[in-house]
């Protein structure tokens, strides 16, 4: 009922099933005419907005045509109120009813004109039968009214029971069709929808899918048009009324309703039926559609868009079904929104974080470069000066010759360090990939690397297998290995142990063959809460043992780029005091396409 007294709102109408199932319920209420004993039947289907739709009437050529497709609120109360149980029946005598339950069935049902009776139990015009359809879970599904009895007197609980006998399997069946209805339609238009969903290529951006999914669906589903309008975005089609979209769906979004919009009248703004806004009407012609149904897409509070479904003027109006399955497929469609907005999201970050590393890699390489020139000239000058005055090399003026010798190689070292982390980190350039002998490369490295081993006191050990190949880029290797090694000898003191070994090895118990290489030391070690950094590029332990080692924090972060480069792993264990130990493992042999 409206705000005021006495004044009815019909729900819209004809929005339950198709014809073909229609045609079943009429012949269901015929064939329960004949055998009950009472000249007129209707049923009621309950639709999932709420409301009772009349989808079956038989034996009153008026209330069919005043009823039939037309929907009424769901109201028990006025039913159970003044009722009395007959078997299972609901009998309401006309004159039980209040007027104002008198207004409501004027207002939503239909009184048969009816000869007076002398009859002292004679059945009036007012009077109501009906029973609730229920499933086996008490749901209820439908109403099955019983009108005008051809003995012309009211029921009693034998009569309702030999009725009962009659008609018990026709009313299950009104519920089976009405469930299949509720279930089947919208299975059927979902799956359609999701079909159409996988139909569409993969890997588009959100507009060129969106268009995509809309021609899938059209296709496979019984529309005429899709059109999705996401927030914010232009739409070609509707591009003059996207704003009023925007405007009044995303209130509908936050009601959680949908519109069904047709030339005249448009349902889903307020309880009752408006006028269809003009801007709409419009909108529809454009679109060459009869009847629209609007559906907001959206995921928690957030409004995305909408989903429009148009069919042609001759075609079918929307039935509930249809669109329960339609906020299915809206719901499935801000699920594909929202993960392409990511997608989308984080290709841009990782442009951006492309540009930022190709920003640090040139901005490392002009320092460096621009570093190189001025160590050059100091270099030549430090020996320029020892050439040209030999007593300088004696006393304070050759220890500071010696002080800036050392920090000119100090930054030579860094400089070239610096270009190598940007040469190994760029994962654009083109390098000279081929097979490269692991074994010769480690060999050569420890044997050039014995001499300053040797002269800090540190006994180098070999221990290599034959033969063992790697499909890589040569110089990077060579760099990985001599930084792990030299690096092992830097950090131990005199006296004690480096030992390198190269085997075979499978990556896990039945993984991918390779070679290990293992470097160990009986250094000063890198404690616990260090180890997580060390290949961060410029990291230096905080141990001031580690401190008095010159060095510039470049070249671990160099050796694990070049690994990880060769598709290996590079692992490190330490103990403080004791010493450390890195394990490196690359893929061993050639691929297919490398001779």
């Amino acid at each position: 009922m409206a705000a005021d007294r006495g004044t009815w709102t019909r729900p819209r109408g004809e929005a339950w099933g198709n014809d073909a199932q229609r045609a079943v319920l009429h012949a269901i209420a015929e064939d329960a005419a004949r055998r009950s004993g009472y000249k007129v039947v209707a049923i009621e289907a309950l639709r999932s907005d709420g409301n009772l739709e009349f989808v079956a009437i038989a034996g009153d050529a008026d209330a069919r045509d005043e009823l039939l497709g037309k929907a009424s609120p769901l109201d028990l109360d006025r039913i159970v109120s003044f009722s009395t149980d007959l078997d299972g029946w609901k009998f309401i005598p006309g004159e039980a009813m209040d007027d104002d339950t008198r207004e409501w069935l004027a207002g939503y049902g239909h009184i048969p004109d009816l000869p007076p009776s002398d009859l002292p139990d004679a059945w009036t015009g007012e009077d109501r039968l009906v029973q609730l359809l229920t499933n086996e879970d008490g749901e209820l599904r439908g109403t099955l009214y019983l009108d005008e009895p051809r003995t012309g007197r009211r029921p009693t609980q034998r009569t309702m029971a030999a009725v009962n006998a009659e008609i018990a399997v026709l009313c299950e069946a009104v519920v089976s069709i009405v469930e299949r209805e509720l279930y089947g339609e919208q299975v059927r238009m979902v799956s359609q929808a999701r079909a159409a969903r996988q139909a569409v290529r993969p890997g588009l951006e959100i507009g060129e899918f969106l268009g995509e999914l809309s021609g899938a669906m059209v296709a496979a589903m019984q529309v005429h048009t899709v059109d999705v309008l996401l927030a914010g975005a232009p739409a070609p089609a509707l591009e003059p009324y996207r704003a009023f979209f925007e405007e009044h769906m995303r209130r509908v979004w936050l009601r959680h309703g949908h519109l069904v919009v047709e030339p005249t009248q448009t349902w889903g703004v307020t309880e009752r039926s408006v006028a269809t806004p003009e801007v709409l009407a419009e909108a529809m012609e454009r679109r060459g559609v009869g009847s629209w149904l609007l559906v907001p897409i959206g995921m928690g509070e957030e409004y995305l868009g909408s989903m429009g479904l148009g069919r042609a003027p001759d075609e079918a109006r929307w039935i509930d079904s249809e669109i329960n399955a339609a906020k299915a497929v809206a719901s499935d469609v801000a699920t594909v929104v929202l993960e392409a907005r990511l997608m989308q999201r984080e290709r841009e970050l990782n442009a951006e974080i492309r540009d930022i590393s190709d920003y640090r890699r040139d901005m490392v390489l002009t320092l460096a470069h621009e570093l190189r020139n001025p160590v050059s000239v100091l270099f030549s000058h430090l020996e320029m000066l020892a050439m040209d005055v030999p007593e300088a090399s004696d006393g304070p003026i050759g220890e500071s010759m010696d002080a800036m010798d050392r920090a000119s190689r100090r930054i030579a070292s860094m400089i070239e360090d610096l270009m190598a982390l940007a040469t190994v980190s760029d994962t654009d350039r083109s390098a000279d990939i081929a097979t490269v002998d692991l074994s010769a490369l480690v060999r050569d490295t420890c044997e050039f690397l014995a001499p300053t081993a040797s002269s800090g006191g540190v006994h180098l050990r070999t221990e290599v297998a034959d033969g063992l190949v790697v499909v890589g880029e040569a110089d990077g290797l060579q760099r990985m290995v001599a930084n792990l090694v030299s690096n092992a000898c830097k950090y131990t003191a005199a006296g004690g142990d480096v030992r390198v070994r190269l085997e075979p090895a499978t990556r896990g118990s039945d993984g991918p063959a390779g070679v290990r290489l293992v470097c160990a030391d009986s250094g000063i070690g890198i404690a616990e809460s260090a180890l997580e950094h060390v290949f961060t590029p410029f990291f230096r332990a905080p141990d001031p043992e580690a401190r008095k080692r010159p060095g510039t924090g470049l070249g671990l972060a160099i050796m694990e780029r070049v690994v990880k480069g060769h598709d290996g792993t590079i692992e490190v264990a330490s103990v403080l005091g004791e010493g450390t130990t890195f394990t490196v493992w690359l893929p061993v042999g050639p691929p297919i396409d490398v001779p």
